[in-house]
């Protein structure tokens, strides 16, 4: 899927800036992403580089010229692309927890000699706030005196572990959370059928990262069946235990569990505060819908408090089984509130 500048229209006009910078060949010479994970702040970082390197005398990226090709294989040499883990100098081992100083030193070095291609040389630096505090101030020196047509971009989740030397020579682009109608539009546009892409964005949290990585989670959704046939199409106190049973050596999955119920909950009062939204509740037994219609919020916090509860009880080591017992009766005695009524 080729993204564009055009797919962060929704951020505001300081990426279209940028955009129009490189066009006018009057790029800043560092730029730190930063926003909530998935956001798309590597994305952007290679989206910026890409333009970077176009030669298109239109529009860049233009995703036709050979450098645009290579910067889309991950390819271009003269993009350089610095993470954890990764080693850029020969110094430094596979699966460090850190970017060392070695790697950044190894960049600057890169940087002293001619872009391959002869023009524009880009430096990533995903989740720079993995970089040692001795790769932080190395880094420091090449920004206070960046080499010609050296662009350096650099993302984090967590900015405020830079140092604040390194924040303040670049300029900063915080991405926001995307909404759930343009993350369900993304993924269709990845090829996602339109139920599995709305259900994957509403539980993303305005991370397109975390959506896509749901939708193709089979188990993920599994789980969502489990959830719904357990806590709202059950309504037998007499299956309480075997349902808890069936739960009981999936506390790895606690969770994903309570979050998916917890998102069950919001959807049915979604719908009571907005019933002209459409959003459909076809998933959702008669009763529930009635719940969904004609409770008063207080019974929508009560829900949520105790799921609430259930998180605490579990990470305060309580029987897991027993937390899902309790939760099963507290739904199933609000719905026979609502079937009785």
């Amino acid at each position: 899927m080729i993204i564009s500048f055009e797919d962060f229209r929704y951020q505001g006009r300081e990426i279209e800036g940028l955009h129009t910078q490189i066009k006018e060949h009057r790029m800043v010479h560092a730029v730190l992403i930063t926003g909530e994970p998935g956001t798309g702040k590597r994305t952007l970082a290679r989206l910026l580089a890409a333009a970077l390197m176009c030669r298109s005398e239109t529009d860049v990226p233009c995703n036709e010229c050979n450098d645009c090709i290579l910067s889309a294989a991950g390819e271009h040499p003269d993009v350089t692309l610095i993470e954890k883990g990764v080693p850029l100098s020969p110094n430094t081992s596979k699966g460090r927890s850190t970017i060392p100083v070695d790697d950044i030193r190894e960049m600057i070095s890169l940087c002293s000699r001619y872009a391959f291609e002869g023009g524009n040389r880009a430096v990533i630096i995903a989740d720079a706030e993995n970089m040692t505090p001795q790769a932080q101030n190395s880094l420091l020196k090449i920004l206070e005196e960046p080499p010609v047509n050296t662009y350096f971009l650099l993302t984090s989740a967590h900015p405020d572990q830079l140092l604040t030397t390194v924040r303040s020579r670049c300029r900063s682009v915080r991405l926001i959370p995307w909404e759930s109608s343009y993350i369900k539009k993304m993924l269709e546009k990845s090829g996602m059928s339109p139920d599995i892409a709305e259900k994957a964005a509403e539980m993303s949290s305005g991370s397109i990262g975390k959506a896509l990585k749901l939708a193709s989670d089979n188990s993920y959704w599994q789980c969502c069946e489990d959830v719904m046939n357990a806590f709202f199409r059950n309504r037998n106190r007499s299956d309480i235990l075997k349902i808890s049973s069936g739960w009981k050596d999936r506390k790895s999955e606690a969770d994903t569990l309570l979050d998916i119920l917890e998102n069950d909950v919001h959807n049915l009062l979604r719908y009571k505060l907005d019933p002209d939204s459409k959003y459909d509740l076809k998933d959702y037994p008669p009763v529930w819908r009635h719940f969904a219609e004609d409770a008063p919020v207080e019974r929508f916090v009560y829900l949520s408090d105790r799921i609430c509860e259930a998180r605490k009880q579990i990470s305060f080591n309580v029987n897991f089984q027993a937390v899902i017992e309790q939760l099963l009766l507290v739904f199933i005695g609000e719905s026979d509130l609502w079937q009785s009524s």
